[in-house]
């Protein structure tokens, strides 16, 4: 008879690393399967300064530390449509306890979150792929995976997690995965050397230019090479770059298409291949069941635009893993009941986000947001919740960001009726 885990964790990314390690440190016997040998690249390498406290509560904060990743103060977006500048300074939000964060590439970020699990006690196995999730009734109860070079294995366990990323195993399986509609955007990316910094910029920050319905990204690590990468409609480039254009030609198409980008990339040289992925924006209607239960792009992904996947995948991880082990320690097996508030709690962080990534897209937001002297206890509160400050939002923060909304939907309404001007297109 095959060993019994506690829990067996699809996908060894932030969130699956996350809910291991919490796991493993209660004592539980956790087998994480990963089908990549780490480290590897990834995209996603903007973190966020409440993230912090998580590394903090793993155990890992000091590894993150002594890594010698990029610390990261802010943002700073351009509206290249109106002039309007944003410059974001996390220490300068209405929640001030963590001003910074750390820019990070993610093959070495997501190799320390794993061999920290390692550590922790979690079981690893790398270059093995999950086929499917093996359920009893409507229980689930393991998985089948494969090593690479071996055959087709069971591995049953008290509870399953999914945090297989975009992947999605489990939603896929069951049928409740869906797309964003509102989100429909590609992104191509790729790392480049030799960017000279412009002057009048923070190091360290990201750098975040927005021109003619796409926005952009450049940002920074320790080692002076930079992550490059462009968030746009497909049909935009599909019309401007052709039909049978490469992702290296449609990459270079849009970034000619920018002046500050082509200004701040003049000298440098791509060091990658370029990466691309599309329709990314998803979400299952479920995020647990009976023995089961998603964690970060596999329950949901939103936007890049904020930075946030990083730590929503951490953040659900660590609130599955508190609610595993309360089922666990309380009758040895995790029904959907006991996942109920994870659930709840999974689904208010997303919603916090995602009503600033739908305003991102709004030009008339996007405008307001760009504004050079927003009102002051406004912008720190809309600072506390782009820094990751979604989890307890205080109520006089709340209110500030009611504020925010309703005014901008006063303007929207002005300008419906005449008594203002038209918003430009800017990443609409």
């Amino acid at each position: 008879m095959s060993r019994l885990y506690d829990a067996v964790v699809i996908g060894g990314g932030p969130g699956g690393s996350t809910v291991a390690t919490f796991l493993a440190r209660a004592g539980r016997r956790v087998v994480l399967l990963e089908r990549e040998k780490f480290p590897r690249f990834h995209v996603g390498e903007s973190l966020l300064p409440f993230s912090l406290p998580i590394f903090e509560r793993l155990g890992v904060a000091e590894k993150v530390r002594s890594a010698g990743f990029q610390v990261k103060r802010g943002a700073y977006f351009w509206n290249e449509e109106t002039g309007g500048i944003r410059p974001v300074d996390f220490a300068t939000g209405i929640d001030d306890r963590h001003p910074s964060a750390y820019q990070v590439k993610r093959a070495d970020f997501d190799h320390l979150l794993l061999s920290h699990a390692a550590e922790s006690g979690a079981e690893i196995r790398e270059e093995t792929a999950v086929a499917r999730v093996v359920f009893d009734g409507t229980r689930a109860v393991g998985v089948v995976a494969r090593p690479r070079g071996g055959a087709e294995e069971e591995i049953r366990a008290r509870v399953v997690v999914d945090a297989s990323g975009q992947d999605a195993l489990l939603s896929r399986q069951l049928g409740t995965r869906r797309f964003d509609r509102r989100l429909k955007r590609g992104a191509l990316f790729a790392h480049y050397d030799g960017i000279r910094w412009p002057e009048d910029q923070r190091p360290g920050d990201i750098l975040l230019p927005i021109d003619r319905g796409v926005w952009y990204w450049i940002i920074p690590f320790s080692d002076a090479s930079c992550s490059v990468g462009a968030v746009f409609e497909p049909s935009l480039v599909r019309t401007g770059a052709g039909e049978k254009a490469s992702l290296e030609e449609r990459f270079d198409w849009l970034l000619a298409r920018s002046a500050r980008m082509t200004s701040i990339l003049a000298g440098s040289r791509r060091t990658s291949r370029v990466f691309g992925i599309s329709d990314y924006s998803t979400s299952s209607a479920r995020a647990a069941g009976e023995g089961w239960a998603l964690v970060g792009d596999a329950a949901t992904f939103l936007d890049p635009v904020f930075s946030t996947g990083v730590f929503l995948a951490m953040a659900m991880g660590e609130r599955a893993a508190r609610r595993i082990d309360r089922a666990l320690a309380s009758r040895g097996d995790v029904r959907a009941a006991d996942l109920q508030p994870y659930s709840r709690e999974a689904r208010r962080l997303v919603a916090r986000f995602r009503r600033f990534v739908y305003a991102f897209y709004d030009p008339i937001f996007f405008e307001a947001f760009c504004t050079r002297d927003p009102f002051e206890k406004m912008r720190a509160a809309v600072t506390t919740i782009l820094s990751g400050g979604v989890e307890r939002v205080p109520f006089m923060s709340r209110i500030w960001i009611e504020l925010v909304f309703l005014s901008v939907g006063f303007d929207r309404f002005r300008r419906k009726v005449g008594l203002g001007p038209k918003p430009e297109n800017a990443a609409a």
